[in-house]
């Protein structure tokens, strides 16, 4: 009997979990509901996992993105992009936090890259008049952690010749705040603009 009251429990437990409501990454309008799985039904983020690098001359910058499937935050459940990155100016190592890639986090949007912002053509802050009509592009953040402050990474799959890659944008630095009398907050210390980066 007490098994059969275990598995009971068990049933109406999976059965409860099962009733939380699933919002459509392309739906989510940023209301956040609580215990709500914002779910990436088509599998839009799968196209950005992988290891990127732009190169030029003794300047690099590596970004190694992955997919992280139904991560609760907290509040509610999501899909979502995370990834870390390598910087390298004029050969000098200026961050490198690809050894977190593998940390499990409580929050996993504690890693140095995330998100899962899903954007069209109607995005004022990146237009991009070369995108076809219904593509997809991958709006999330990067935090530069010398410094502690974040940017806005806007991510465009790509074809270069035969190779896949990623078009990507730094752009928007968040501002600190600062009291009067404190020194400036250190520059942010990634590359910002617009950058072709190949699949590894």
């Amino acid at each position: 009997m007490k098994n059969l009251n275990y598995i009971f429990l068990l049933l109406i437990a999976v059965s409860c979990r099962a009733q939380n409501p699933i919002v459509d990454l392309l739906d989510d309008d940023g209301s956040a509901i609580t215990n709500t799985y914002y779910k990436d039904v088509n599998n839009l983020l799968n196209q950005f996992e992988g290891t990127y690098v732009y190169t030029n001359g003794t300047t690099s910058f590596k970004i190694v993105l992955v997919k992280k499937v139904q991560q609760y935050n907290g509040r509610y459940y999501e899909d979502l992009i995370i990834g870390e990155y390598q910087y390298i100016e004029n050969g000098v190592e200026k961050v490198n936090t690809l050894s977190e890639i593998n940390t499990v986090y409580n929050n996993q949007r504690k890693h140095s890259i995330d998100g899962n912002g899903i954007i069209g053509n109607n995005m004022r802050m990146w237009k991009c008049p070369e995108c076809n009509v219904n593509e997809k592009r991958l709006f999330i953040g990067i935090k530069d952690i010398s410094t502690n402050r974040f940017a806005y990474l806007f991510i465009r799959k790509i074809m270069v010749g035969n190779q896949e890659a990623i078009k990507i944008k730094i752009s928007n630095v968040q501002s600190t705040m600062r009291l009067e009398g404190t020194p400036m907050p250190a520059a942010f210390s990634l590359p910002m603009g617009i950058y072709t980066l190949i699949k590894q």
